[in-house]
């Protein structure tokens, strides 16, 4: 996740700011600020900023992905800012489209395909109501899809096939085909309409 160690205080800490969220969102904001992890700051921000509203909700949101950004690794970064991510496309902030974009494009130098496209897949599924924003996504992620192989990719692609399928149905056929032949692809190859 990030070179800093895993504390069971930024575990705790993540547990703290969402249950105390529903009644107390500004002492939630305060724990959540406090856990030293990005990863978990990051996820704790975004669950507090589901009980604010308005310009105090995109601050949280706004910390939420720089926390993100405080990590090491591409895939982890993309990741973990799909929580804050759905949390500004549901509030239709005006920054959403350019967060979206900045992530996929940073997703892109990831190396590793599949760890490129489990970090697209959590930034679908994130805007996967929004169909303009998953627009922006899917064809980066079909892309990582299409460049790696094995079962864990096949399992991707299943996962995801859906959203392409409804934003991107031209590139469905491909991703079908590129999963290895058995009866899941058959199922895939099914949901394609004639």
């Amino acid at each position: 996740m990030s070179e800093m160690e895993i504390t069971r205080e930024d575990v705790a800490g993540r547990a703290r700011a969402g249950k105390l969220a529903p009644q107390d969102p500004a002492r939630a904001l305060a724990a959540a600020r406090a856990i030293k992890h990005p990863w978990y700051r990051c996820q704790a921000l975004s669950m507090v900023a589901e009980h604010l509203s308005g310009q105090e909700r995109e601050r949280a949101l706004l910390s939420a992905l720089a926390a993100a950004r405080e990590q090491d690794q591409v895939n982890r970064i993309v990741t973990v800012s799909a929580w804050p991510v759905r949390g500004l496309a549901d509030a239709g902030s005006d920054s959403v489209g350019r967060q979206v974009e900045e992530l996929v494009a940073l997703a892109q130098t990831e190396p590793h395909h599949l760890r490129r496209s489990h970090a697209l897949q959590a930034l679908a599924f994130a805007v996967a109501e929004h169909p303009q924003l998953l627009g922006r996504v899917v064809p980066a992620l079909a892309a990582g899809l299409l460049g790696g192989h094995g079962p864990r990719m096949d399992r991707c692609i299943r996962d995801t096939f859906g959203l392409i399928l409804r934003t991107r149905p031209e590139l469905a056929w491909e991703l079908a085909m590129h999963h290895k032949a058995n009866r899941r692809q058959s199922l895939l190859l099914a949901q394609i309409p004639q």
